[in-house]
């Protein structure tokens, strides 16, 4: 009885047993045909890549954009002496050191420079400066600011000069400085052959700078009309200042105007630069001036007048009698009334 117990005991051990091999002989088979379909599945992928490979054409490469021409490009008959150089806002003080300030007040983002030699004008040679101020005004503002006092208007650019060994013109946002190691004939009909041909070579977009047609023009020097880009006449929140010199009988004098942002920030920065010049010693000179709210100051043997129209902050300075100054005053405001159409800007 005993032994026919452990006999079915035996028997029940054995078929299960069975069964847990059959259980485990079939998960087996499961993962391995996961595996195969899923080895096959990448094989076919990656034939089916490579077969894509081998049938579609690789994309098109992008366009190139067409190239701008160089800044600096010697024209025939002119040879590079030097590489040229590139200078950015942080290394511009290295090419003109004691300068630097000026152009990056005005807008500066590039200078290019590069000496060059005729083959006409014998050991004589030039340096060319090309400034990109990124505007015509910011370009106009360091041309005026350059202009030398034995300079002659040339047509040329925007606007144009030359002295005995340089020329300056403005074209677009570049400012063009071209300078001569000496005097010569031959190496001034050079730097004209360079100026004319950057010019033609750069498509650029001219500015009509308006305010210029604002000053009156009895006793204007012309070419003395210059913008000042930032902290004109010491006083730092005069920027952007528009300036003409006038010779008036015996005296000269400056007028200045400037287009702000409206009436308001005119009438307030006028009224701030007064007190500016009554904290720095200046006091109030009595006056019959027909300009509302126009501020008189007598200052280091000097009168300043400064008043608003509109959205224009309009002055003069440096004037020695207050007549003239009041007369000048009055002319600029009474022109710049009758641009603006007195009865559509506030006054």
């Amino acid at each position: 009885m005993k032994q026919e117990h452990q006999t079915k005991t035996a028997s029940k051990q054995t078929l299960l047993s069975l069964i847990i091999l059959g259980v485990l002989a079939i998960i087996a088979g499961g993962v391995f045909t996961a595996q195969f379909s899923y080895f096959a599945a990448v094989r076919q992928l990656a034939s089916d890549m490579s077969a894509g490979d081998k049938t579609q054409p690789a994309p098109a490469a992008a366009a190139e954009p067409a190239a701008e021409p160089a800044l600096i490009s010697p024209p025939a008959g002119q040879i590079p002496m030097t590489p040229m150089e590139a200078f950015d806002a942080a290394t511009l003080s290295d090419k003109i050191n004691g300068k630097a300030e000026l152009y990056l007040s005005a807008g500066f983002k590039s200078l290019h420079s590069q000496r060059l030699k005729s083959e006409t004008a014998g050991d004589v040679w030039m340096e060319v400066f090309v400034y990109d101020m990124q505007t015509p005004q910011n370009a106009f503002s360091v041309f005026s600011a350059q202009r030398r006092e034995d300079a002659q208007t040339l047509d040329l650019g925007q606007y144009g000069y030359q002295t005995a060994n340089a020329i300056f013109f403005v074209h677009g946002p570049f400012y063009v400085e071209i300078v001569a190691s000496d005097r010569s004939e031959a190496i001034l009909e050079a730097m004209h052959t360079f100026a004319e041909t950057f010019i033609a070579a750069h498509s650029v977009r001219t500015q009509a700078i308006e305010e210029k047609a604002l000053f009156p023009k009895t006793g204007l020097l012309e070419d003395s009309i210059a913008l000042v880009s930032a902290d004109a006449f010491g006083y730092e929140r005069f920027d952007q200042i528009f300036t003409a010199t006038y010779q008036l009988g015996d005296i000269q004098l400056m007028a200045y105007l400037s287009r702000r942002k409206s009436p308001g920030e005119a009438q307030e920065l006028a009224g701030s630069y007064a007190d500016f010049l009554m904290a720095f010693g200046g006091s109030a000179a009595e006056s019959d001036l027909a300009i509302p709210s126009a501020k008189i100051i007598y200052i280091l043997d000097t009168y300043e007048i400064v008043c608003s129209h509109g959205p224009y902050l309009i002055g003069v300075r440096e004037a020695t009698a207050q007549q003239p100054a009041q007369d000048l005053a009055l002319q600029l405001y009474n022109r710049i009334k009758e641009a603006t159409r007195e009865s559509d800007v506030p006054n």
